[in-house]
């Protein structure tokens, strides 16, 4: 048995239509041609009534008698003279002009042994076999028909005026909120003073009351807050980690340590950090954008995962306060990015290396805390057109299974176009700030990423939907087919 069966099917469905096709063709130029003969045969008919009823008249005009009976019959086809070469070459020139339909594939020797003659008529007759079948299959109309009900079916649903302008207005909000609201972490950038977000200020001026050590400290702070500090001096005290290490020769300084060492992550932490702990080691990126594993004196390691986790959780809380912070999600890998990134950091200094401008984004305040007023203006968006969405689908009644897979791509699209105006809005952003390093949105960039992912994921699954149905219904086909083949 053939392992694709859906593709030996598509193969002998279209070679038999092209058989049909072809037959069906013959049988027309013949029916042509039994009416050319016909009407020629009524007209020579016609010709020799006319010309019995001349004799006949010269016959009575002469007194001449009609021959007889006994006379032999002239339509005894063995006394007729042979066709003359005239008749010979006018016979064989109509013969040639009938069609001929060639070698047909022989039914009779089972399915394998049909389709190998299928595919010796597909070869010999040039058919393309590589464009859609159901173009080649089906009628016109037909096909558009079955192609309006695919994409009704599993097809992203159409856009009116109401879903472009509710990208339109988060856009909007969304651009507005980064450029007014998240703006930099602040300080200078060339010598010129920058911007800096009034929600960035709020928090770190909060961590100061939060952080470790001062809870006995003469800072005000209502209960709440003398508890958070309390828990975060004691959680640094007791949560010490391997890969919280000062190393100025590797890069791994008090300013950007965390950064460098992906354990200090707020996610990848959770894999490098439990990793580091279990291991009694550090690993971080150096200065020059090598990744580095090395051992750490004093720790030993551990064989409890579950103790390692909490250990990195503990750690990055009594870290999260403090006047340095945790380094946004998925930042430090971009210290192994050695391309030029286009920026120079001091008036008229040469563009530096991508890993330059993201230890200098995080050594200057671009950490946990303005990650999170950078997330402010994505969520804006994500929230806005997913609630847009969501009452929308609720008043088009879709419930099936069917009936969600246009509605989820069409959200998925709106998703991905807002997101990438967004992101586009912020370059704009970033331009107006003299392409300071500190406007970049990371949280509208990784929004951005997510969301073109989840739009191919559910592609794919929308894919994997329909090929499972058609592979359901060519096997159908295919078991038909085979059915329809004597058995070995």
């Amino acid at each position: 048995m053939s392992g694709h069966p859906r593709r030996d099917a598509e193969r002998a469905a279209l070679a038999q239509r092209i058989q049909l096709e072809a037959l069906g063709g013959a049988l027309r130029k013949l029916e042509a041609e039994v009416a050319v003969l016909e009407s020629e045969a009524a007209r020579q008919s016609a010709e020799i009534s006319g010309l019995d009823a001349e004799l006949s008249e010269i016959r009575a005009r002469l007194g001449l008698e009609h021959p007889g009976a006994e006379e032999p019959a002239s339509g005894n086809l063995a006394d007729r003279p042979a066709p003359s070469v005239q008749e010979g070459t006018a016979a064989a020139r109509r013969s040639a002009r009938l069609p001929g339909t060639g070698a047909l594939p022989d039914a009779g020797g089972g399915w394998e042994s049909y389709l190998r003659q299928v595919d010796r008529y597909i070869a010999d007759h040039g058919i393309e076999v590589t464009h859609d079948p159901l173009a080649q299959l089906l009628p016109p109309a037909l096909a558009a028909r079955i192609r309006r009900e695919f994409d009704a079916g599993f097809g992203p649903e159409p856009w009116d005026r109401w879903d472009y302008g509710a990208v339109a207005l988060a856009v909007l909000a969304g651009a507005l909120t980064d450029f007014l609201l998240v703006a930099t972490p602040g300080g200078t950038f060339r010598g010129v003073p920058q911007r800096g977000s009034p929600l960035t200020a709020w928090m770190k001026e909060q961590s100061e009351k939060l952080a470790p050590g001062t809870g006995t400290g003469g800072i005000e702070r209502n209960a709440f807050q003398e508890w958070i500090a309390r828990l975060t001096t004691a959680a640094e005290r007791h949560a010490k980690v391997p890969y919280d290490l000062i190393r100025p020769k590797d890069g791994l300084t008090p300013r950007v340590h965390r950064l460098a060492t992906p354990g200090h992550d707020p996610l990848l932490g959770l894999l490098f950090g439990v990793r580091d702990i279990i291991s009694g080691q550090c690993t971080f990126i150096d200065k020059r954008g090598q990744w580095r594993v090395i051992d750490v004196t004093g720790h030993g390691g551990t064989s409890n995962i579950l103790e390692a986790v909490v250990r990195v959780v503990v750690h990055g809380f009594s870290d999260v306060f403090t006047v340095q912070g945790l380094p946004p999600p998925f930042l430090a890998p971009f210290q192994m990015v050695g391309a030029d990134s286009g920026i120079s950091l001091r008036e008229g200094g040469d563009t530096v290396p991508v890993r330059d401008v993201v230890r200098y984004m995080y050594s200057n305040g671009y950490d946990f805390r303005h990650f999170a007023a950078t997330a402010i203006s994505p969520a804006l968006a994500e929230v806005s057109l997913r609630a847009y969405h969501g009452v929308r689908a609720l008043a088009s009644g879709a419930e099936e299974e069917e009936a969600g897979i246009p509605e989820k791509m069409k959200r998925d699209q709106m998703l991905v176009l807002a997101h990438g105006l967004l992101a586009s809005a912020n370059v704009l952003k970033t331009a107006l700030y003299g392409w300071d390093p500190m406007a970049i949105n990371f949280a509208q960039f990784q929004a951005l990423a997510i969301r073109m992912f989840s739009l191919a994921k559910h592609a794919s699954e929308r894919d994997r939907m329909i090929q499972d149905r058609l592979d359901d219904g060519l096997r159908t086909l295919h078991r038909d087919a085979r059915g329809s083949f004597p058995g070995p």
